[in-house]
């Protein structure tokens, strides 16, 4: 456990406090506090009631287990949204994928330069233009995928079990609306937009 200030502790130096606090965004665990929401306890005992609150909980638990979910296939969360997307169009450049999943181009080579280096993904010479790669599975890409996509299914099963069809998409439909109002697109994971907007 750490020290707080003014408990015997010494507050960290603000640079550390500050790449903590981003690592913590960026991987999607700065979960809102209900004191943060909620101010002073409610009387009478009745809980506090807050979409955000509620939305931050429930994200940060179900970003952790997909995360231990893709674990036994050594894919992160975000190794598995860039297979997937080379898998649905395989032959476009490393440049045009990198902007559809809105990762800067900086990461976007780091990432890919890591799942070549595991044989998941290759780069090949783009017969449309000579100054980029475009982006193919290997067999063994192809392989993980499949599996990521058999686990990722039993994710979702798992997480939705006590909802019907119908109440699945309704409650798709509602956080997309939330997320609008947030300025989220749809498709897009706003960390993911945080990470491009700080790079600019």
């Amino acid at each position: 456990m750490g020290q707080h200030p003014g408990k015997g502790g010494r507050r960290p130096p603000a640079d550390k406090r500050r790449g903590a606090a981003a690592a913590s965004s960026e991987a999607g665990a700065d979960c809102v506090s209900s004191e943060s929401l909620a101010g002073p306890p409610p009387p009478g005992g009745v809980p506090f009631h807050s979409v955000g609150f509620a939305v931050s909980s429930v994200g940060y638990a179900a970003a952790r287990s997909f995360r231990e979910t893709l674990a036994p296939l050594k894919l992160e969360p975000r190794e598995f949204a860039l297979l997937r997307a080379v898998g649905a169009a395989e032959g476009q450049s490393q440049q045009a994928i990198g902007e559809r999943l809105q990762i800067p181009p900086s990461r976007m080579v780091a990432f890919v330069d890591a799942l070549e280096a595991r044989g998941l993904l290759e780069r090949r010479a783009n017969p449309q233009d000579r100054r980029s790669w475009a982006l193919h599975l290997t067999r063994d890409g192809r392989e993980v995928l499949d599996s990521a996509y058999t686990l990722a299914s039993v994710f979702e099963q798992s997480l939705c079990a006590d909802l019907s069809e119908r109440e699945r998409e309704q409650l798709i439909d509602l956080l997309r609306r939330v997320g609008l109002s947030l300025g989220v697109s749809p498709g897009t994971h706003a960390a993911r937009a945080a990470s491009v907007a700080a790079e600019r």
